[in-house]
């Protein structure tokens, strides 16, 4: 039989049948529909959220290490770790050798003492280290010495006038990129007797040290802080066990120093748990001007750094720098990386999840077009002996019912997606209807590079579904066509 008789057959079968042959493909479309749906909106959410995370700066930030054994991969640690201290020296090489890094800068705190303007007191290094002393002496006094009893109004004291402020050894890029939609001032990286400062900064409420009640008020302004507690300095190129670190030395002697306020975040708007008072920053060699401060005599040059933070010009560039730094023997960790693997296995789960419920659909159909298609043999008993007594061969026959078998898969499959494409679109309006509606999601969002969404549609899953479609349509026409090219022209026209 030549393509144009299966073709008319085919055309008149669905002009006649139509009905019958659309309640056939309805558990391929639902189930086709479930499938694409979920694993379209599965896919979009995942895409968005990785595209949210791998916006945000610290998505082009990493940590670096070195194990004494060469170790370069972190989970593959098995006892107590131990890093071996890298000079700056050292991680200058590293910055020069790789232009995909922008900077690199050792993870250390620094804590400086900010004394309240209106304080009566000279320092609050001198209180605290009086505040020292007289816990010390109530430990080992058992009478009620009026000094000793005073501490308890020494602490008041120092709990109001005196604040704590934290400062974290950072990279300029990523801590203006992670700040600069409420930044004022100075935007190119901070050098010596320069400050960035948050404006409220948590329970330090700094703006009051200025009495000012704008963030723009703080800039040009100048604030005296005292050195409290610095980095400890480890001795280069030796192994340090990190469950035996010391985070911080408490200074010997009053040291103070002056910045002039260039920069200012605006952070009246953001949550400070726990009094959060972090954003500040000043250079890295107000850092080691600590160590040797804690170290009177220590050489700079010879001081190692366990950690350090990493920052790259794309994060395009990840992958092949960890695996540079990898092959150089360093360990490298990134937990963005981390995250948008966990992020993509958790939606590669809860997609498979999903699409098992449209699955179901579609096994549930092959029942329904096996029915079709054997009531279709039943009723077309005349027309095949007529075709087989005109020279149809039993494959032909065969073929015809299968295409027939096969054409339900495909509109099935045609019309699944086509819902799926409605439905996607009405969630997509949903979304943008919803950010254009709601100013704080809007700037939220926005601050995630996230202003749209659409569920992703890509080729391999349209063309997967097609192909589940046909499958299952195959095997359940298989058996009525079968049986329809074995039928014999003479005894079906003797019956009918």
């Amino acid at each position: 039989m030549t393509f144009k008789s299966f073709f008319l057959i085919l055309q008149r079968q669905f002009t006649q049948k139509w009905g019958r042959f659309l309640l056939a493909s309805g558990g391929i479309m639902i189930g086709v529909w479930a499938i694409t749906l979920t694993s379209s909106l599965s896919f979009g959410l995942s895409d968005t959220i990785v595209k949210a995370i791998n916006s945000q700066p610290a998505a082009k930030e990493f940590s670096l290490y070195k194990t004494p054994t060469n170790q370069t991969n972190f989970f593959e640690i098995t006892e107590a770790p131990k890093f071996q201290a890298l000079s700056l020296k050292e991680l200058q090489s590293i910055k020069a050798k790789y232009p995909e890094i922008v900077d690199i800068v050792p993870q250390n705190t620094l804590n400086f003492n900010l004394k309240d303007k209106d304080s009566k007191i000279e320092s609050c290094f001198q209180i605290n280290s009086q505040l020292t002393a007289m816990a010390l002496a109530q430990s080992k006094s058992a009478t009620s010495d009026p000094a000793v009893i005073d501490l308890q109004a020494l602490q008041q004291e120092v709990e109001t006038n005196c604040k704590s402020v934290l400062v974290i050894g950072n990279v300029w890029q990523n801590f203006y990129e992670s700040n600069k939609n409420n930044w004022y001032g100075k935007t190119d990286k901070l050098g010596r007797g320069e400050i960035a400062t948050c404006y409220k900064c948590g329970s330090i409420d700094f703006f009051k040290q200025f009495s000012v009640n704008d963030p723009k008020e703080l800039l040009n302004k100048e604030v005296t802080l005292e050195y409290d507690q610095t980095p400890p300095g480890y001795e280069a190129g030796t192994a340090v066990d990190v469950t035996k670190l010391q985070r911080s030395i408490p200074v010997p002697k009053l040291e103070k120093v002056t910045f002039k306020i260039v920069s200012v975040i605006d952070d009246r708007d953001t949550n400070s748990f726990g009094g959060n008072n972090t954003n500040f920053y000043v250079d890295y060699s107000y850092f080691t001007d600590g160590i040797k401060l804690s170290k009177p005599g220590i050489d700079i040059e010879k001081v190692g750094f366990i950690q350090s933070s990493v920052y790259i010009r794309s994060y395009e560039d990840l992958d092949s720098i960890l695996a540079k730094l990898k092959a150089d023997n360093y360990l490298a960790l990134s937990l963005v990386q981390t995250v948008i693997a966990g992020v993509k296995t958790a939606f590669t789960v809860l997609t498979a999840v999903l699409a098992g419920f449209g699955l179901i659909a579609m096994i549930a159909s092959i029942f329904g077009i096996i029915n079709v298609m054997t009531i279709s043999v039943l009723e077309r008993k005349k027309e095949i002996g007529i075709l087989k007594s005109l020279g149809a061969r039993d494959g032909d026959i065969f073929r015809i019912f299968l295409f027939e078998s096969m054409s339900l898969g495909f509109i099935g499959w045609g019309l699944g997606t086509i819902l799926s494409l409605i439905f996607g679109g009405i969630v997509s309006l949903i979304f943008k209807l919803t950010f254009n509606s709601n100013a704080d999601w809007k700037k939220n969002l926005e601050s995630l590079n996230i202003t749209e969404f659409s569920p992703s549609f890509p080729w391999w899953l349209l063309g997967g579904t097609l192909l589940l479609s046909l499958i299952f349509t195959v095997l359940s026409g298989g058996y009525p066509a079968i049986q329809a090219g074995k039928q014999n022209p003479v005894d079906v026209l003797r019956s009918e």
